[in-house]
């Protein structure tokens, strides 16, 4: 069964990298390696691929909710997107006995009438995310090209839950709540994170904070909008009774990022065109993400906020060389980011205070407690 109802819950998530060749080189991509259009996945191996993920998950997930998903990624996935349409048929023709669901991630340029039609015909089937980088002047600054004709409306239209994924950059920082607002005000869902890679300073997070400040008031005075990450910081982790933090992603267990000649990874920052060479993939065993304690030095672990603190073990390794030598220059951007939204989320909720079910009262009491740590903590940044 292919479906994307909310009543079922993905346990798993299989990334297909459909394709090398991208058509954009944006500032901040991780992609360092990869070779113009010159290696495309086979339908030969997405199946080889997908029966043996199909045969694993019908044996681990008994739970009729659980929900295998298959993403398209890349590159640019749309530029195999004679793949997708296979891939999918075969998917359909073979009818998995457990509910299944696709998605894609894509930059938007590459849309022709004709696609659009065929994911129009299956906007049931699939979850569709396009990556939008602000307002025209932030798009343009960090992908080079204009975002006025990305398919923006069509994506509402189609799937009105969807989201569009915001990258902030240097460029891009100083313009964040102006690229927010704007495209929340146009029935947009935009969810916004900072760029990996970044060595960030003191004016970056001076900056920062003005530009949350300005997006956490206007969620405040409009409270129509829905709350969309980070303002959706889930502050309940600090009530998390365990001396090791849970690792933050489904990396190598819960996902997988399968190269284009079917060989899986622990996630897409792990793959050749990311770090060069195969040194990372699975069989090899490099890598137990499994087991929190090894994802994790000791002296975040001293930190009181590491069960809030979010990282990326691909790009730790990428720029560091261990996964668990975690972005230090971001610590103070994290601060930043955790003292705005803790004083938000309980103006948010005291806003609500009559109406508050137990589930709400317990996230207040839990931003409560991060809100008095993080402005109460004196805290020293690289």
């Amino acid at each position: 069964m292919i479906t994307t109802s909310k009543e079922y819950k993905t346990e798993r998530i299989i990334s297909l990298l459909v394709t090398h060749g991208c058509n954009l080189n944006c500032t901040y991509c991780f992609e360092k390696h990869k070779e113009k259009g010159l290696k495309s996945m086979t339908l030969d191996t997405a199946k080889r691929i997908l029966r043996k993920e199909f045969e694993d998950f019908a044996k681990s997930h008994r739970k009729p909710q659980d929900r295998l998903a298959i993403e398209f990624f890349g590159g640019e996935p749309l530029m195999n997107f004679p793949l997708i349409k296979e891939v999918y048929e075969w998917v359909r023709d073979n009818d998995p006995d457990f509910p299944v669901m696709f998605q894609m991630t894509s930059n938007g340029t590459l849309f022709t009438p004709e696609i659009l039609d065929w994911f129009t015909e299956r906007r049931m089937d699939f979850r569709v995310v396009l990556s939008v980088d602000g307002d025209e002047e932030m798009h343009k600054a960090t992908r080079g090209i204009s975002a006025v004709k990305l398919p923006t409306d069509y994506i509402v239209a189609n799937w009105p839950n969807s989201y569009f994924k915001m990258t902030l950059s240097k460029d891009t920082l100083p313009d964040y709540a102006k690229g927010v607002i704007s495209l929340t005000r146009k029935g947009y869902r935009i969810t916004s994170s900072l760029a990996e890679g970044i060595d960030w300073d003191m004016n970056d997070a001076e900056i920062y904070r003005r530009e949350l400040l300005k997006i956490g008031e206007f969620y405040l005075s409009n409270p129509q909008y829905k709350v969309e990450q980070p303002f959706d910081m889930p502050f309940e982790r600090l009530l998390y009774n365990v001396d090791i933090p849970p690792k933050n992603c489904g990396c190598a267990t819960k996902t997988l990022t399968y190269d284009t000649d079917g060989t899986p990874y622990p996630c897409h920052l792990f793959i050749p065109i990311v770090r060069g060479n195969d040194e990372y993939k699975i069989e090899n065993g490099r890598i137990d993400f499994n087991d929190d304690a090894s994802l994790i030095d000791s002296d975040c672990l001293k930190c009181p906020l590491a069960k809030l603190c979010r990282t990326c073990y691909g790009y730790n390794l990428l720029d560091r060389g261990d996964v668990r030598n975690r972005n230090m220059t971001k610590c103070k951007m994290l601060l930043v980011e955790m003292q705005v939204i803790s004083s938000f989320q309980i103006q948010y909720f005291m806003q609500r205070k009559d109406s508050l079910d137990k589930a709400s009262l317990e996230k207040l009491h839990a931003v409560t407690k991060g809100y008095e740590l993080v402005h109460n903590t004196k805290f020293e940044f690289a």
